[in-house]
């Protein structure tokens, strides 16, 4: 496991000196690692490759345990060719497991970025923006699901990355690469996030499959219209059996918390409560059936805000008029 910084280990990338954690080999590459990514519990770094084309570049590297299945899901993914997640570029096995390059991705993590956004350094995402950086974060996860069987099993906000211009979700982390078994036998942190792990995660022996991440997305989609944490704080942790008698129908509909959301048409602010809220039901079995299900009622709401004029630019327009006209009225 690297160490902190060493200055006296240094490279060069594109004209300047910067310290590394340690230099890593796979294949006939070597990576330095620069930073840890995400939770300390998982091994996960930034690291740049200088052979790589002009100037070198940057990747992801990860180390994976080695659990049943774990060999099979890389080369499942290394065949996978979605935006929504980093590309694999090579992986060997190691004493412990499998190292994994992955292309990076440019952007802020959505857990830095919502910490901006609580703390007034950003403004809040308005409803339109959320369903579309979470249709297409859906998208991605449900073709992982339906299409290659895998669920990813640790959806959370430092496992995600708001990119620069096109202004998409990306997961960095792919997290599936586990047993059924091992998702739920994780520590917290550790792929089992307090707020945005599932109700079912924390059961142990309890099937873990898609309807998990459709919890964690819509975790997700919840706070970015909120800035909360649903189930007023508690999270996936309101459905533990301890907890899930006294929170049944205790959450909060988005628009309850978001002025963004109350500005939507009455039928349109509906349709979005009840997405939002059956994703997050507290049993697996209340969620959306299929990923098809899902994603494609997130499509109709997204295709109906396009439809929908900006009501807060209406709302500008109509107090403009008004004040003119008082205006005129008095000087008569």
């Amino acid at each position: 496991m690297p160490h902190g910084r060493n200055h006296d280990q240094i490279v060069r990338i594109r004209g300047r000196q910067f310290p590394y954690l340690e230099k890593r080999r796979v294949g006939s590459t070597t990576y330095f690692l620069l930073e840890q990514i995400g939770s300390t519990l998982r091994q996960r770094f930034k690291a740049f490759d200088t052979k790589a084309g002009p100037g070198g570049s940057y990747v992801l590297l990860q180390d994976w345990t080695d659990e049943p299945g774990s060999e099979q899901y890389l080369k499942v993914l290394w065949k996978l060719k979605d935006d929504g997640f980093p590309r694999v570029i090579n992986y060997q096995r190691t004493s412990e497991g499998f190292v994994c390059i992955l292309t990076w991705i440019d952007g802020i993590s959505l857990e830095e970025y919502l910490k901006n956004i609580r703390t007034s350094r950003r403004p809040p995402v308005d409803a339109t923006e959320a369903v579309r950086l979470i249709h297409g974060l859906a998208n991605s996860v449900s073709r992982l699901s339906g299409r290659l069987g895998l669920t990813h099993g640790d959806i959370q906000p430092a496992n995600i990355i708001l990119t620069q211009n096109t202004s998409r979700l990306v997961l960095i982390d792919f997290g599936s690469a586990s047993s059924t078994q091992a998702l739920n036998e994780r520590t917290e942190g550790d792929g089992r996030h307090r707020y945005y792990a599932a109700p079912e995660q924390w059961i142990e022996n309890s099937p873990v499959r898609f309807h998990a991440d459709q919890f964690s997305v819509s975790a997700i989609f919840y706070e970015l219209l909120t800035q909360q944490i649903p189930y007023e704080g508690m999270g996936g942790r309101a459905g533990r059996p301890s907890h899930i008698a006294e929170n049944n129908g205790r959450l909060k509909p988005p628009s309850d918390l978001s002025q963004s959301c109350r500005n939507l048409p009455r039928s349109l602010r509906q349709r979005l409560d009840d997405v939002v809220c059956k994703g997050l039901a507290l049993k697996p079995e209340d969620r959306f059936a299929s990923p098809r299900q899902w994603v494609d009622e997130l499509f109709q709401i997204q295709a109906r805000l396009r439809l929908t004029p900006d009501l807060s630019q209406t709302d500008g327009v109509l107090t403009q008029v008004i004040e003119w006209i008082i205006r005129h009225t008095i000087k008569r």
